[in-house]
């Protein structure tokens, strides 16, 4: 144990010595002035302030949701070892290291430490299905009454950057009860460019850049095998996110949270199968998750991983576009975002790789892959971590 938080406070502070003070103006108040603010407009085209303000706050709360909602890596240890009664030695448990972000149900045993560093990295590329980077997002536009088309249109162009590098750790209590916990560090940076465009006319109206890093939410975790322990197995676990990053930077949702979760297994001598389900109530809304997770010892050094896992928060809403009368000129609409409904999902598959580099050090890397468009998307998130585990 005592081995096990000092590797953890030696990770931690690593860590956190790589952390840059944040922008002396927050991430999301940049960003609320690139979608609000007005310069020249074309010939005939009249701003709607109202209609910028409602794209502003719908748009606004989507960056803080998805730029902190990737799924967590899994605490469970890739190594696995447990006491053959017959032969009185320790002994693996399993001949693969596990998943990514699907928790596996047997615990790494009493007195078992592992500890690790992850990195990923997403660039958000699409915001409701409309490619960002290509400035292709409408955040408005103006019709004239009755009329199907809009004669003018603001888009956006952003490019967004999140960073982000987590040291975790796991130490087993008992054979059966093992904790968790898992610091991240993260560095978000964007920049960004609104222009209106009117019979062919486009001028610029707004350009904003802005970058932040510090701690993101900490993770306190607990995980109990009460069933099996061998190839059959099935476990129960509790987190506690901790609102330590700040959520004006994106760092952070701003809320505690805990989620609550069900593990089940079945692993042979090469393939393992897993399946987790679970709810979470606080931070930004409560949700619902799952799943589900196949690994195969390739070698007896290497696992392969695929993995599904989905989610949803029932209480953030889907937002729409819709026009509604222009609020300074009759006869005109403008098109704005707006929330029309509640209970966001999103799924992501997942597959990578787990090589045993030597003794019990782990090097691994994948990729998470959204499935769906809506929201503020990172189609592939690219992750790559190590993680080793102590001697008893």
């Amino acid at each position: 144990m005592i081995r096990f938080v000092a590797t953890a406070a030696i990770a931690a502070t690593l860590l956190l010595s790589t952390a840059r003070p944040a922008a002396s103006q927050a991430v999301t108040s940049a960003l609320s002035n690139l979608l609000t603010d007005t310069g020249a407009l074309p010939d005939g085209f009249i701003a709607d302030p109202s209609a910028a303000a409602a794209t502003r706050d719908a748009v606004g709360d989507l960056f803080v949701v998805e730029v902190g909602s990737l799924p967590l890596v899994s605490s469970s240890a890739g190594f696995v070892y447990r006491l053959n009664p017959a032969l009185g030695v320790i002994e693996r448990t399993s001949s693969n290291f596990g998943a990514f972000y699907t928790e596996r149900a047997v615990r790494g045993g009493r007195g078992q430490a592992s500890f690790g560093l992850n990195y990923q990295s997403s660039n958000f590329g699409s915001l409701q299905g409309a490619s960002l980077s290509q400035g292709e997002f409408p955040t408005t536009a103006v019709r004239t009454a009755g009329s199907a088309q809009p004669f003018g249109r603001d888009t956006l162009a952003l490019n967004l950057e999140a960073r982000t590098t987590t040291a975790f750790g796991t130490f087993g209590v008992t054979d059966r009860l093992d904790v968790s916990v898992a610091v991240p560090v993260v560095r978000v940076n964007f920049s960004g460019r609104r222009s209106t465009t009117m019979a062919g006319q486009t001028l610029v109206q707004a350009t904003r850049s802005g970058r932040a890093s510090g701690l993101g939410d900490a993770t306190i975790g607990a995980r109990y095998g009460f069933l099996g322990g061998g190839s059959r197995s099935v476990a129960i676990g509790a987190d506690l996110r901790l609102p330590t990053g700040r959520e004006e930077d994106l760092l952070g949702s701003g809320k505690a949270a805990a989620r609550f979760l069900g593990i089940g297994s079945w692993e042979g001598d090469r393939i393992g199968l897993h399946g987790n389900v679970g709810a979470g109530v606080g931070g930004l809304s409560r949700e619902l998750f799952w799943s589900g997770a196949t690994t195969i010892a390739v070698t007896p050094r290497v696992t392969a991983v695929g993995e599904i896992t989905g989610r949803r928060l029932g209480e953030l809403t889907v937002l729409g576009d819709i026009y509604l009368p222009h609020s300074t000129v009759a006869g005109l609409e403008t098109m704005r975002w707006v929330p029309v409904g509640k209970g966001v999902n999103t799924a992501f598959l997942v597959t990578g790789v787990k090589v045993n580099i030597t003794g019990s050090l782990l090097l691994n890397g994948s990729v998470l892959v959204r499935l769906s468009d809506a929201g503020l998307r990172a189609k592939v998130t690219p992750n790559v971590s190590f993680s080793y585990a102590l001697d008893r």
